[in-house]
C-alpha cells in the first residue's frame, strides 16, 4: 500500500480515472446527446463512474467521484421549472442524483473496504496456518528421529525385523486412529507380550482403547478413574510400575506386570497408559523395562503430534494434503460472499464436483484427484474463483464463482471437466458429476 502514489490521501489512479470518465461522458453528451448533462436519462450515466470508483478504491475515492460528478452535473444548463412544480420540488429533482451519488458511493465504498480488510485478515490467517504446519512438520521429523534411535536400541531384541519395521512405519502417520493401530503392531513386535492394552486419558478417566489377547475369563478393568491407586501412580506421579518391585506389586494388584504412562517427552503431559498384562518371564528384565519406557514416550509423541496436526488441519484455511481450501473455511467464505452479493448486487454461483466412485479408489488416488482439481482451477479460472473441500469425506468439492451468472458457471463447469479429463486420462477410474448452482442472482 505504501508504494501507491497519493494526493491528499487519495490514490492518483482513482483521480485520473474520475477525470477520464467525466471527460468521456461529457464529450458523448455534447457530440451525440442534447448537451444537457443527461438531465432526462435514468439511471444517470455518472452512476457508472461512482460505482466503479467505489468498488475499486473504497469510500474516500467514492466521495471524491460523487463530488466531481456533482460539480460537472450542476455546471450544465439547468432545465426550466415545469409549470405546477414548486421551488422545493424543482430543487429536489435537480439535487436528488448528487445526493444518491454521495450516499450510494459511500455505502459501496465502505463495503469494498470491509472486503479488503477481510482479504488482509485471511492472508494473515493463511500465513499463521502455514507457520503452524511447519511447526507440526518439525515435530514430525523429531518423532521420526526418535523412532530411528529407538530402533537402534531394540534391534537386538526384535523377534522379527521385518515385522518391527512395518509396525514402526504405521506409527509415523499423522492420523490419530492409524497411530493407535500402529501402536498395537509396534508393541507386539518389540515386546512380544501375550496380553496388553492401551488406555487413553480423557476427563480424568483412563479408558481402554486397544485390547490385545484378553480372554473371557480376564477381569482387567476397562475404565480406571482418578480415585484408583493405579491411576494416581501412573498419571499423577508418572511412575512406571513393574511387578518385580514389591511396592509396585501392591498398586498393580492383578491388573498387569508392567504399566507405564504414555507421555509427550517435552511437556511431560500424560495422554494415556500402556499396560502389559502377560509377558514371558525371561523377557521381563531391565532392558525390557527401559525399552518399555522408551515406547511409552515414542507413542505419546506420535499421538500428541497426530492430534495437533489434525487440529491445525481442521482450523486451517488450506488443506495441506491437496492444496484445496477446507470445508470449514468454505462455510465462512460462502456466507460472507452471499451477504456481500446481496448487498452490492453481483451474481454468485457455485459448481459442485462430485467423485461418484470415491469409495472404490485408494487414498492416494483420491489425493491425486483433489490436487488435480486445485491445479485445474488455478490453470483455467480467474484468481478470484475459489476451490474448496465441499464435504469432509473428500468425495465432493466446490468452486465459488463471484460475479459469475449461472450461464457463466456452466462454461466454468465445461472447462473444469475438460481439464480434469485431459489430466486424469491415465487413471481411468475417476467418475465425475457436476452440479451448477446460482447462489445469488443480481437483479
Amino acid at each position: 500500500m505504501s508504494t501507491k502514489r497519493n494526493v491528499f490521501g487519495l490514490r492518483l489512479t482513482a483521480i485520473m480515472e474520475i477525470i477520464v470518465g467525466l471527460v468521456i461522458l461529457v464529450l458523448i453528451d455534447q457530440l451525440f446527446g442534447r448537451g444537457d448533462m443527461y438531465w432526462d436519462v435514468n439511471p444517470h450515466p455518472f452512476w457508472l463512474i461512482v460505482v466503479l470508483i467505489a468498488a475499486q478504491y473504497g469510500a474516500n475515492e467514492a466521495l471524491l467521484a460523487a463530488l466531481a460528478c456533482t460539480v460537472v452535473y450542476l455546471m450544465g444548463p439547468w432545465p426550466a421549472r415545469a409549470e405546477g412544480i414548486d421551488i422545493f420540488g424543482y430543487y429536489y429533482n435537480i439535487l436528488i442524483n448528487p445526493i444518491l451519488w454521495f450516499t450510494g458511493g459511500l455505502l459501496a465504498g465502505v463495503f469494498t473496504e470491509r472486503h479488503l480488510r477481510k482479504v488482509v485478515r485471511l492472508d494473515h490467517d493463511l500465513t499463521e496456518s502455514r507457520e503452524r504446519e511447519e511447526t507440526i512438520t518439525e515435530s514430525y521429523n523429531y518423532v521420526k528421529s526418535r523412532k530411528e534411535d529407538l530402533e537402534t536400541q531394540v534391534a537386538g531384541k526384535l523377534t522379527s525385523s521385518v515385522q518391527a519395521y512395518r509396525a514402526a512405519k504405521m506409527i509415523e502417520t499423522l492420523d490419530p486412529k492409524e497411530v493407535l493401530t500402529g501402536v498395537q503392531e509396534l508393541v507386539s513386535a518389540v515386546l512380544s507380550p501375550q496380553k496388553f492394552s492401551v488406555y487413553v486419558l480423557s476427563d480424568s478417566v483412563l479408558t481402554a482403547t486397544i485390547i490385545h489377547g484378553w480372554g473371557n475369563g480376564d477381569s482387567f478393568r476397562h475404565r480406571i478413574d482418578s480415585s484408583s491407586a493405579l491411576y494416581q501412580a501412573v498419571v499423577g506421579n508418572q511412575t512406571t510400575l513393574c511387578v518385580a518391585n514389591s511396592d509396585h506389586e501392591a498398586i498393580l494388584g492383578h491388573e498387569g506386570v508392567l504399566v507405564g504412562p504414555i507421555v509427550e517427552p517435552e511437556s511431560r503431559r500424560v495422554v494415556g497408559m500402556l499396560k502389559i498384562e502377560q509377558l514371558e518371564f525371561v523377557n521381563l528384565n531391565l532392558s525390557t523395562i527401559e525399552t518399555f519406557k522408551a515406547l511409552c514416550e515414542w507413542i505419546g509423541t506420535s499421538i500428541v503430534n497426530a492430534e495437533s496436526y489434525q487440529s491445525v488441519k481442521e482450523d486451517s484455511v488450506v488443506n495441506p494434503d491437496h492444496n484445496l481450501m477446507t470445508y470449514n473455511f468454505f462455510k465462512r467464505q460462502n456466507d460472507y460472499l452471499t451477504h456481500l452479493a446481496k448487498r452490492v448486487g453481483f451474481d454468485l454461483s457455485m459448481v459442485v464436483v462430485r467423485l461418484n466412485n470415491a469409495e472404490r479408489l485408494a487414498e492416494n488416488d483420491r489425493l491425486l484427484i483433489a490436487r488435480q482439481l486445485s491445479a485445474s482451477v488455478n490453470a483455467v479460472l480467474r484468481t478470484v474463483d475459489l476451490a474448496f473441500d465441499y464435504q469432509t469425506k473428500g468425495a465432493e468439492y466446490s468452486i465459488l464463482l463471484p460475479a459469475t451468472s449461472k450461464h457463466g458457471a456452466n462454461v466454468v463447469r465445461d472447462k473444469i471437466a475438460s481439464d480434469l479429463d485431459r489430466n486424469l486420462r491415465n487413471m481411468g477410474d475417476g467418475n465425475f458429476s457436476y452440479i451448477v448452482q446460482a447462489i445469488h442472482e443480481a437483479a
